[in-house]
């Protein structure tokens, strides 16, 4: 199965500061595809790429770095969650070839023939 990740559109803060990546994931598997949408929200980095020299590939990096989310519970124990927006897209589009594989058609013979 191949994955192919696109850069649909950015929306861009001052100073050229891109803020959300809007992504699709296509699987391509022989003759079946399927495909999901995605945006990533970003926050300012250590390190700053002008805009005009940005590359699709730069942008998917910083849509594919771990996203990191911690909070307190109810008992005051802190947790956390760790989000990768590839492996979820890819999960997700894999299991829609997979269901696309598993309802192979067949021709019957008619009932009343």
């Amino acid at each position: 199965m191949e994955f192919k990740w696109s850069v649909n559109k950015v929306t861009v803060a001052e100073n050229n500061l891109v803020v959300k990546v809007d992504l699709t994931v296509t699987a391509t598997d022989g003759d079946k595809t399927a495909s999901a949408v995605y945006n990533c929200n970003l926050k300012r980095g250590e390190t700053f790429i002008p805009y005009d020299q940005l590359t699709e590939d730069q942008v998917l990096a910083w849509c594919f770095a771990p996203v990191v989310t911690t909070w307190t519970d109810l008992q005051n124990v802190q947790q956390s969650s760790t989000r990768l927006i590839k492996d979820e897209g890819e999960a997700q589009v894999a299991e829609q070839i997979a269901r696309q594989l598993a309802q192979k058609a067949v021709e019957l013979a008619l009932p009343w023939a």
